[in-house]
């Protein structure tokens, strides 16, 4: 009915749109560029739905049981989600055994065991938020080497946020860090995120990615190793990047003057 609507309207005309069918046009770069550009309006419906969504990954992993299987703690916190008026467009989630072989893992019959991670990409108003976190049960988490590895690969791609420079110039410095870290290969395992907003990717960086960098925008990176990911929705304003979906009763550390999450451990 709406593309009826709107056709009706163009008449002979042309009809440009960012997902084009049925005839329609793609936006030209220009017009694309500045619908990535996000207003005052649009950025306070996304932080309100960045903490919402942090909130609602906060209280799942809280209340998450070893025994648990995939399949629950998805549905778990698709529930936390819809609870707060939050569409769970996906949520995903895997336990100690398929961790190290996915990262995109679609929930399954298994259970959690000694570790699970949870990944929301959560949407309202049409603008997603998008975040992963992981769980440990009786202190059987992460490697703190890897761990810390992985948050310094991940502020080298942030630093390279700023105004002017290209997506490709912030896949770039992943990659100089995944080789610094001596995991070079670890860059194609998984594509490392980019521009964020009315798609979970609207743009994923690659090395050839032109789109220029302006404040207004907002990002979604997720790199990763093995059995391992980090990931939080930021906009990137005159202070730099914003992080939407920092909820300050998770446990965190510093790194490079931001908070980045550690492991929830519970018993």
């Amino acid at each position: 009915m709406h593309a009826r609507y709107v056709l009706g309207l163009a008449g002979d005309g042309t009809v440009l749109s960012d997902r084009p069918q049925n005839g329609e046009q793609p936006l030209p770069n220009p017009l694309r560029q500045r619908r990535m550009v996000l207003g005052e309006a649009e950025q306070a419906r996304y932080r309100l739905l960045g903490r919402e969504a942090a909130e609602a990954m906060t209280e799942t992993l809280r209340a998450a049981r070893p025994e648990w299987t995939e399949w629950q703690l998805a549905g778990a916190g698709a529930a936390a989600l819809w609870r707060r008026g939050i569409h769970p467009a996906p949520v995903m989630a895997a336990g100690a055994r398929r961790l190290p072989l996915f990262r995109h893992p679609t929930p399954s019959h298994e259970p959690l065991g000694a570790r699970a991670m949870l990944v929301f990409c959560a949407r309202r108003h049409g603008l997603y938020a998008n975040l992963t976190r992981f769980v440990s049960f009786g202190g059987e988490g992460s490697a703190p080497q890897e761990q810390s590895m992985l948050m310094e690969i991940e502020a080298t791609g942030l630093a390279a946020v700023t105004p002017g420079k290209s997506l490709s110039a912030v896949y770039h410095a992943f990659d100089a860090a995944y080789r610094h870290a001596d995991r070079e290969k670890a860059i194609d395992e998984h594509h490392q995120g980019g521009i964020t907003g009315y798609l979970a990717r609207e743009i994923v960086a690659t090395p050839s990615t032109a789109a220029s960098l302006e404040p207004g925008m907002a990002f979604a990176f997720n790199p990763s190793l093995a059995g391992l990911k980090i990931e939080d929705t930021f906009l990137l304003g005159p202070q730099g990047l914003d992080n939407l979906t920092l909820d300050p009763q998770w446990p965190a550390v510093n790194v490079h003057g931001r908070q980045r999450p550690l492991w929830l451990e519970t018993s």
